[in-house]
């Protein structure tokens, strides 16, 4: 009879429920680590634009400031691009000379829902120029950047000491 018990047990093929909840706990863990770095990589389209719009605005100033030079950043709200043009000695547009400031910082399905200066007040559309001269950029300048998945980021340029700020947000001014 012992050889019978044997013959049964090893012909029954297949698995416990006990093993089908460990699998199912193990996948449910794994897919509660990734699901949070999934979603993040939507957010990173807007996130990576904000770094990098602050990025273009910070070395704008220092090419400015160290070498004499005259830009102007020209912010299109209705095409939803950025773009640095350099002036001649004459206060003529050229195209820079740097690559990275003939690159559009926006990527992906960012847009920029407004931007406020003191000169301007808040613009949500139509194209604006600010300048940076040799003594850098002349007034503060607020960019709100989003997406249509609703994350926002606020990139804040201040005139004098050059500094540029992201937060995550829609925020007025950065402390």
């Amino acid at each position: 009879m012992q050889v019978a018990n044997r013959t049964t047990l090893s012909s029954n093929k297949g698995f416990t429920l006990l093993e089908l909840v460990v699998v199912l706990v193990i996948l449910a863990g794994v897919a509660a680590l990734a699901l949070p770095r999934l979603t993040a990589l939507f957010d990173d389209d807007v996130r990576s634009s904000a770094r990098t719009t602050a990025t273009l605005l910070r070395y704008l100033e220092e090419r400015a400031v160290v070498g004499r030079s005259s830009y102007r950043l020209k912010i299109d709200l209705d095409q939803q691009q950025i773009r640095v043009v350099q002036l001649s000695g004459l206060g003529e547009e050229q195209l820079p000379d740097d690559p990275f400031l003939a690159r559009n910082p926006l990527v992906g399905k960012t847009r920029i829902a407004e931007l406020t200066s003191t000169r301007l007040g808040r613009v949500a559309g139509g194209t604006v120029s600010i300048s940076y001269g040799p003594g850098g950029l002349a007034e503060p300048l607020v960019l709100r950047l989003g997406e249509t998945t609703g994350r926002q980021y606020t990139v804040q340029a201040l005139p004098v000491n050059g500094s540029v700020k992201v937060a995550e947000g829609w925020l007025e001014l950065i402390q």
